[in-house]
């Protein structure tokens, strides 16, 4: 009985642990060098931060947790094609990134923003520095894991309108009062209050605002708008 209760303890101790560990920060490391990688990994888990170091962003890929809050540390050498990013959202893999350039100059900077990099560091770097934009980027994932989380939330409830509801959805969207609903969709006022409550329930909004909000989230005026 006793060694039950032990490995009952033990199997909830497992549990816990990986529970946290899946919120818990990975801070990858792509760099060719392998003295830069361990200095990187020395100096994140100095402050407490985890850290995977791999040559490659291949390597990284293959090693990627979806589940955890993370961003990457890209190092770069001369003048790169930042093909890598390309490779990351491909896999679905939106990950913040933060650029460690050996050389670099005002083009190669915006041009690693325009591709959609979070920030830009020239070799040699100040610790600090690079720490406080590893905080930045970890808390930006946050952010957007947030966000498509709303996104899929919003999605799902509004999968659930049917065809007409979403025209009425759109109409509201863009800012129709129900008279003017029922001119545009050719249906009775009383029709347009049914399928208006209707919207309100499924999508679980209390108020106009909050169904504003979510028509914005998911960009139903851009998504759906008909051509004029």
């Amino acid at each position: 009985m006793a060694l039950l209760h032990s490995c009952e303890e033990l199997l909830l101790i497992l549990v816990l642990f990986l529970m946290n560990l899946a919120h818990t920060p990975l801070v990858y490391i792509v760099d060719d060098e392998p003295a830069l990688r361990d200095a990187l990994l020395g100096l994140l888990k100095s402050v407490g931060l985890q850290a995977l170091a791999v040559a490659d962003i291949e390597a990284m890929m293959t090693a990627y947790q979806p589940q955890r809050p993370g961003c990457l540390l890209l190092g770069i050498q001369g003048h790169p094609d930042l093909g890598a990013q390309q490779c990351l959202r491909e896999q679905g893999i939106d990950l913040p990134v933060i650029i460690i350039a050996g050389h670099s100059d005002v083009s190669l900077a915006v041009n690693a923003m325009k591709q959609g990099v979070l920030d830009f560091i020239e070799k040699p770097f100040n610790d600090q520095l690079l720490l406080d934009g590893v905080h930045h980027a970890l808390a930006e994932d946050t952010i957007r894991r947030r966000s498509r989380a709303r996104h899929r939330e919003f999605q799902q409830r509004f999968d659930t309108l049917t065809p007409r509801e979403q025209d009425v959805l759109r109409q509201v969207a863009e800012g129709l009062s129900n008279q003017d609903i029922a001119e545009v969709l050719k249906l009775s006022r009383k029709t347009v209050e049914v399928h208006r409550a209707k919207v309100m329930d499924k999508m679980q909004a209390d108020t106009l605002a909050q169904l504003l909000r979510m028509t914005l989230t998911l960009g139903i005026l851009k998504l759906y708008d008909f051509d004029t």
